[in-house]
């Protein structure tokens, strides 16, 4: 089973900071009131009522969602100036590409003054030493733990399978095997580290919400 079909078999296990809770939808809604035409990328539940199409790479999953997603990559839209806005979750985290190229493809595909708006996992300014974060483990959820770890060990990249040799032996959670054997890279960057936006949005009502923003970037009208 591939990397996101284990996820995806596993998703009723995961929790806020990795999943948006229902303040973080309104957060999107709010923005989506003047949005006729959405593309969600990728095929985040609580976020697929709010848009009109949906893209991701695995025909299964497409499949599930019924006249509403398509197959595709983020990597190479096959659209050119349709959506008045374009969501997503985690997705600069995920997108196994530089993360130039999303918002490339993110911005071919958004009408003139269209909004790309994402959920965004980011490190803090300053790097916590990895020691002093393993200590509070207690003190935690697993999820929020693991996204403290990670960035810890993100420089701004981190293998998924370097994040489970740290993990493994501090935890017991039925989500970590996933990682073990994985490819995959993901990506941690700072505030700084993004393309100046236009709008940012912070929520308060889970673990680690300070890190996990809403940023909206607008495509110029010219």
């Amino acid at each position: 089973m591939e990397y996101w079909e284990k996820i995806h078999s596993q998703f009723h296990l995961w929790t806020s900071p990795h999943i948006p809770n229902e303040d973080d939808v309104d957060a999107f809604a709010r923005q989506l009131k003047e949005s006729k035409d959405v593309l969600l990328l990728g095929l985040t539940e609580k976020l697929l009522p709010l848009a009109t199409c949906a893209i991701d790479s695995n025909v299964t999953h497409v499949n599930e969602v019924n006249g509403i997603a398509t197959k595709g990559t983020w990597d190479a839209l096959p659209f050119t100036e349709t959506f008045d806005a374009i969501i997503g979750d985690g997705c600069l985290t995920v997108f196994q590409g530089p993360p130039a190229l999303l918002f490339d493809q993110a911005m071919k595909a958004l009408k003139p003054g269209g909004l790309f708006i994402l959920r965004v996992f980011i490190a803090p300014n300053e790097k916590e030493d990895l020691g002093v974060v393993q200590s509070a483990r207690e003190k935690m959820g697993f999820h929020a733990f693991k996204w403290r770890v990670a960035h810890c060990l993100a420089n701004p990249y981190v293998a998924v399978k370097d994040l489970y040799t740290v993990l493994s032996p501090l935890c017991d959670h039925p989500t970590l095997e996933i990682y073990k054997d994985a490819h995959t890279i993901y990506y941690f960057p700072t505030l700084e580290d993004l393309p100046e936006w236009d709008a940012i949005h912070f929520n308060d009502s889970y673990e680690l919400a300070e890190r996990c923003p809403i940023i909206t970037w607008k495509k110029p009208t010219q």
